[in-house]
């Protein structure tokens, strides 16, 4: 497995790529890294948008938690650290651990948690969340099964958010 995630890495590594392709990455890149979560704040004074908010928020925030935990436990160096060729690129490079991928991770569970409410948006945001894995590979911050292990970690919290933060119904006339 570990030559196939190397193998994986060499090839989608950005090193010697044009800077506008690194800069495109980067932005892509940002989006996963959870400030854009700020966007749900006004939607917590909103009445009709506050449950979906705080669901995911609290989701999102969970998932976090428990990757800081596994990347603790787990404490894999970053390729950008421990791979000579994969830290040439002129970016700030995370000191935390690489396993498994908190923007994978995060991007994923955001995604599950909208699709299983409106499955059309859902699908656009997991085309999104594997853009955002995908770069973290190209930036050589993670290994490919850093962002698989946080895409399927993220997938399962946010369909768990997704079964916790059902919206209620109203009981129907008929009591049943």
């Amino acid at each position: 497995m570990e030559s196939l995630d190397l193998s994986i890495l060499r090839t989608l590594y950005a090193g010697g790529a044009a800077p506008l392709w690194v800069n495109v990455a980067l932005a892509v890149s940002f989006l996963g890294s959870g400030w854009l979560l700020i966007a749900l704040v006004p939607a917590l004074f909103a009445r009709d948008f506050r449950a979906p908010a705080v669901a995911a928020l609290v989701t999102v925030g969970v998932t976090s938690g428990v990757v800081a935990l596994v990347k603790a436990l787990v404490g894999r160096s970053r390729p950008c650290h421990a791979l000579a060729w994969a830290n040439v690129l002129p970016i700030d490079l995370p000191s935390d651990c690489s396993f498994p991928s908190g923007h994978a991770a995060g991007s994923f569970a955001f995604a599950s948690l909208v699709f299983a409410r409106r499955p059309r948006a859902g699908a656009m945001l997991f085309g999104l969340a594997a853009l955002i894995a995908l770069t973290r590979v190209i930036l050589g911050m993670h290994y490919p099964s850093d962002v698989v292990a946080g895409a399927a970690l993220g997938s399962a919290f946010g369909l768990a958010g997704a079964r916790i933060f059902q919206p209620r119904r109203a009981p129907s006339p008929s009591g049943r």
